[in-house]
């Protein structure tokens, strides 16, 4: 009886581990989604839209003349569609998975305080801002030093308050405020020997194009480790 139960049990175990093997019994890790359902941008600025979820081969398309699509991976590695913002107004950022249709809501604006893109005089600190929801995130890039990806938070007293993590994976606080036309990008709470808490960057607005060819240097990083 003992060496019968041994080989049933032996059994039911390869036959699990085969069942296990199979494609289609795998679990997704989590559900189908693009990084982003609303977004708000400049004209002239570069958006990055990334499909969440799963490995397959979508289709990206536009509706609308206000924005087109600059960019897109439609293969079934880190599927993602670079937008460019063309005119004021508004348009949408369809993609076709599985037969199922995913949409991206895209708001283009003339202008605004604390959206698109800004760069310091020597051009070696780079910082891209966009509007996902009602909360701002930033891309922060740093020539030879730092990327910081995915800084979110909101605006209060005319101060952007944006919460993330450092380089090492610690967290960040970092706020932007307007001096006329110039930008200053102060370190408030920080623990990374390459940054000074309290010290500030003067940056200024620069173009779409510069934020995309910034953007794309720490895509790898930014669609990874995004949940």
């Amino acid at each position: 009886m003992k060496r019968k139960y041994i080989v049933s049990m032996l059994c039911i175990c390869l036959l699990l581990c085969n069942l296990s093997m199979i494609p289609g019994k795998r679990v997704q890790a989590g559900k189908i989604h693009l990084t982003s359902k609303t977004v708000t941008i400049i004209k002239g600025q570069y958006a990055f839209i990334g499909l969440k979820g799963i490995d397959s081969t979508v289709k990206w398309s536009v509706t609308g003349g206000n924005i087109k699509i600059h960019k897109k991976s439609s293969g079934k590695i880190t599927p993602h569609c670079y937008i460019k913002a063309v005119k004021t107004g508004t348009g949408t950022l369809k993609c076709i998975v599985n037969k199922k249709i995913l949409k991206c809501k895209v708001r283009v604006l003339a202008k605004s305080a604390f959206i698109g893109d800004f760069s310091d005089n020597a051009r070696e600190v780079h910082l891209d801002i966009f509007k996902n929801g009602k909360k701002y995130v930033a891309f922060y890039s740093q020539f030879r030093l730092a990327q910081m990806d995915w800084l979110e938070g909101t605006v209060k007293n005319g101060i952007l308050t944006l919460n993330g993590s450092d380089p090492s994976g610690k967290p960040i606080t970092v706020t932007l405020s307007c001096k006329g036309s110039k930008r200053l990008f102060t370190f408030k709470k920080t623990a990374w020997k390459y940054f000074t808490q309290n010290s500030t960057i003067t940056l200024k607005k620069c173009s779409g194009k510069d934020g995309y060819e910034h953007a794309l240097y720490g895509f790898g990083d930014y669609y990874n480790s995004y949940i």
